[in-house]
């Protein structure tokens, strides 16, 4: 495993939030992809056995380019992508090496660093791919440069042709370079020392039951922005035990109340069809508002507020605090923000405080630029202020400038 024999390459290729990254290990005779993705694009690629990697040609502000898409086929209607546009860098120029060999080893990792399966592999690239990566045009590209291309790329992918289909470089994978069916211990107690935490963690990449293992996960991003003893795990209610919400976030300024809505991350729930797929983010995102209703009733009833953790009583007084709800789903649809935006605007109107709703991979951006709890706050008020003066919630995009801090400094350099 590249984390266990080349832990110092592995800090280096992993910094950016997600995509891929090339890269040659020394006296390694074929070059290495990194792929850092959500769970269910690798769980997408092992079941495949490979991935589609995408030359997508771009005429853009002047700029006659190329962009790399990478997909992972849940089905053909509707691929898990990611895109990578490429510059004038070392960066852009190692991915486009290692797609020029006919042999490769991929590592791929989750948004947590976890290295959960990695395979020798061959790359299927036909010569006129090949050409067009060597003679690609490369550019030092600006911010909204940035966005233009990735909305042109989005529209070039939802209207390819079988022939482009056909034409995509294929990484097939060969074998395992460990057992597919690994299990990661995180023996780490600082990153479960939160309240209700267990002090350890255990991640596998094929999970059949929903709701514990994406609370941990998010409470990992949340670690991004807060310190660990400002988030609550699973708290209860003093007069039932019944759980108050998933995840409670306390700061100097916010209570934040979060109700996570997963699905299990097997090969079937994978294979559903696209309808079925939208119908279980609609019914995940009514189930988090219906939670949410619940969480906010009990603050009103309980003040000062008293819930349980770990079968002892905390009280906390949230005095001039903001109360915040947000709801995480799985997954949402890009073209079906109307009708998340009526089911939030419902809650709106019965609890009279703000609440948003992401889908996980919105998180984990928000997680990844956002610097602190505060920027993490502004975002959120963004979006919520936004869907009260436009009357549709919005999703935020990151781009070139958020790489860097107000001091000019990359995010990305240290984890």
């Amino acid at each position: 495993m590249l984390t266990i024999f080349y832990p110092e390459i592995a800090q280096m290729v992993l910094q950016y939030p997600a995509g891929i990254r090339g890269f040659q290990i020394p006296g390694e005779a074929v070059p290495s992809l990194i792929v850092k993705m959500l769970q269910q694009y690798l769980l997408t690629a092992k079941m495949n056995q490979g991935f589609k990697v995408y030359i997508v040609p771009l005429d853009v502000a002047g700029i006659q380019t190329i962009g790399l898409m990478t997909a992972f086929f849940e089905d053909a209607e509707s691929p898990l992508t990611v895109w990578t546009p490429l510059s004038n860098d070392a960066t852009s120029k190692s991915i486009i090496a290692t797609l020029l060999g006919s042999q490769l080893k991929v590592h791929l990792f989750d948004e947590h660093d976890r290295e959960l399966l990695g395979y020798e592999a061959t790359v299927h690239i036909s010569p006129e791919a090949k050409r067009t990566l060597n003679d690609a045009k490369l550019y030092d590209l600006a911010h909204d440069v940035v966005h233009e291309l990735a909305e042109a790329a989005t529209i070039w992918f939802a209207t390819r042709t079988e022939q482009h289909d056909a034409e995509a470089i294929a990484i097939k994978f060969d074998k395992p370079i460990f057992p597919e069916e690994t299990v990661i211990m995180d023996m780490n107690p600082e990153r479960y020392s939160f309240h209700g935490g267990q002090g350890f963690n255990r991640s596998v990449l094929v999970k059949t039951e929903p709701g514990y293992f994406q609370e941990i996960d998010i409470i990992l991003l949340l670690q991004r922005v807060l310190s660990v003893d400002q988030i609550y795990h699973a708290p209860k209610r003093v007069y039932d035990g019944e759980e108050i919400a998933d995840i409670i976030v306390i700061t100097d300024d916010i209570c934040l109340l979060i109700q996570a809505k997963d699905s299990q991350n097997t090969e079937e729930i994978l294979k559903n069809t696209l309808e079925r797929k939208r119908s279980r983010a609609v019914k995940q995102l009514k189930g988090g508002i219906a939670q949410a209703k619940g969480a906010i009733g009990y603050l009103e009833r309980i003040q000062p507020l008293r819930m349980l953790i770990d079968d002892k009583e905390i009280e906390i007084d949230l005095g001039r605090r903001q109360i915040l709800s947000l709801i995480v789903v799985r997954e949402f649809f890009t073209d079906s923000y109307s009708e998340y935006s009526e089911h939030l605007f419902g809650l709106f109107k019965k609890i009279d405080l703000p609440c948003i709703a992401l889908d996980y991979a919105e998180l984990h951006n928000w997680t990844s630029f956002c610097e602190d709890v505060d920027e993490f706050s502004r975002a959120y008020f963004e979006v919520f202020n936004f869907a009260l003066e436009h009357g549709e919630y919005p999703r935020l995009r990151f781009g070139m400038r958020d790489l860097y801090r107000k001091d000019g400094s990359f995010k990305f350099d240290e984890r």
